[in-house]
């Protein structure tokens, strides 16, 4: 099997990106799923946090946003029960988490989830990475 090779010098991200060829090139279809979807979640989540920063976003499109997070969230989930696998992943975290983006009364309060949604996929592909 080839191994990954990535450009990226920032120690954290090339070992996150090598964690996810991993998890990919282990051939279990759920888990390579749960870790897309997953991506998705964060990555929206990580670039509401800088438009926010930036003052680019409002609390009139609270809205939008908490429905969009929410929407990916729930699809993550959705994954991991629709496949009876919640008992090997941080499932909790990710209902919790759920619950601060649905409940979210202000845009600041979304950006203030930035790094527990950071934390959440690192648990979840380290939970992955050991399947």
């Amino acid at each position: 099997m080839a191994e990954y090779l990535t450009s990226v010098a920032d120690p954290h991200e090339r070992d996150e990106e090598q964690q996810w060829g991993r998890i990919l090139a282990s051939g279990n279809p759920v888990a390579g799923m749960i870790l897309v979807f997953t991506q998705k979640f964060c990555t929206a989540v990580h670039e509401f946090g800088p438009a926010f920063k930036s003052g680019l976003i409002e609390d009139s499109t609270l809205w939008f946003y908490r429905n969009r997070l929410s929407m990916r969230l729930k699809k993550v989930l959705d994954i991991i029960h629709t496949n009876v696998v919640a008992a090997n992943l941080p499932t909790g975290q990710l209902e919790s988490l759920l619950e601060e983006v649905d409940g979210a009364e202000s845009t600041a309060e979304l950006d203030a989830l930035v790094e527990p949604v950071h934390l959440a996929g690192h648990a979840v592909c380290n939970a992955l990475e050991k399947w």
